[in-house]
C-alpha cells in the first residue's frame, strides 16, 4: 500500500495539471479544408458555462469567408453559428465562446474565395 501512494499521487498531480494547464491546444485542420486551420483553449468556467477561446488561421493566398458552427459532441447544443471573414494568411483575433458542455465540436463549411456567401467550395474529403 506504501508503494502505491506515491503512484496515485503522481497520478492525481498529473490529473490536476491537464485540468489547469491553459495553453493552446495545436492548430488542426478543419475536416473539410485543408487551408483553414483552427485552435482552441480552454479557460476557467464562468458560473456555470464553460469558456473556449478559438482562433482561425487562413493558409490561402486570398481572401476567404466561411461559416463555423459550435455544438457540443452530442450535438444536442447549438451554440453559435457565424460567418467569419479572413485576408490571406491571417491568424484571427481570439473568439470567446461559451458552452453549456466541456466537450465542444468545431464545423467548418461553405467557404467561398470572397467576402460574400456565395459560390460555396466544395468540401477536399
Amino acid at each position: 500500500m506504501k508503494k502505491l501512494l506515491p503512484v496515485l499521487f503522481l497520478f492525481a498531480s498529473m490529473i490536476l495539471y491537464a485540468q489547469q494547464n491553459r495553453e493552446w491546444e495545436d492548430w488542426q485542420k478543419t475536416s473539410c479544408y485543408s487551408k483553414i486551420s483552427f485552435r482552441m483553449k480552454s479557460e476557467p468556467k464562468n458560473g456555470e458555462q464553460f469558456h473556449w477561446k478559438i482562433q482561425f488561421r487562413n493558409d490561402y493566398p486570398q481572401l476567404v469567408s466561411f461559416n463555423y458552427h459550435v455544438t457540443d459532441k452530442l450535438e444536442q447544443y447549438n451554440t453559435t453559428t457565424h460567418r467569419k471573414t479572413m485576408n490571406a494568411r491571417q491568424i484571427s483575433d481570439v473568439i470567446d465562446v461559451y458552452t453549456k458542455s466541456g466537450d465542444i465540436f468545431l464545423l467548418v463549411d461553405k467557404l467561398s474565395l470572397s467576402a460574400f456567401p456565395k459560390d460555396f467550395e466544395d468540401c477536399e474529403n
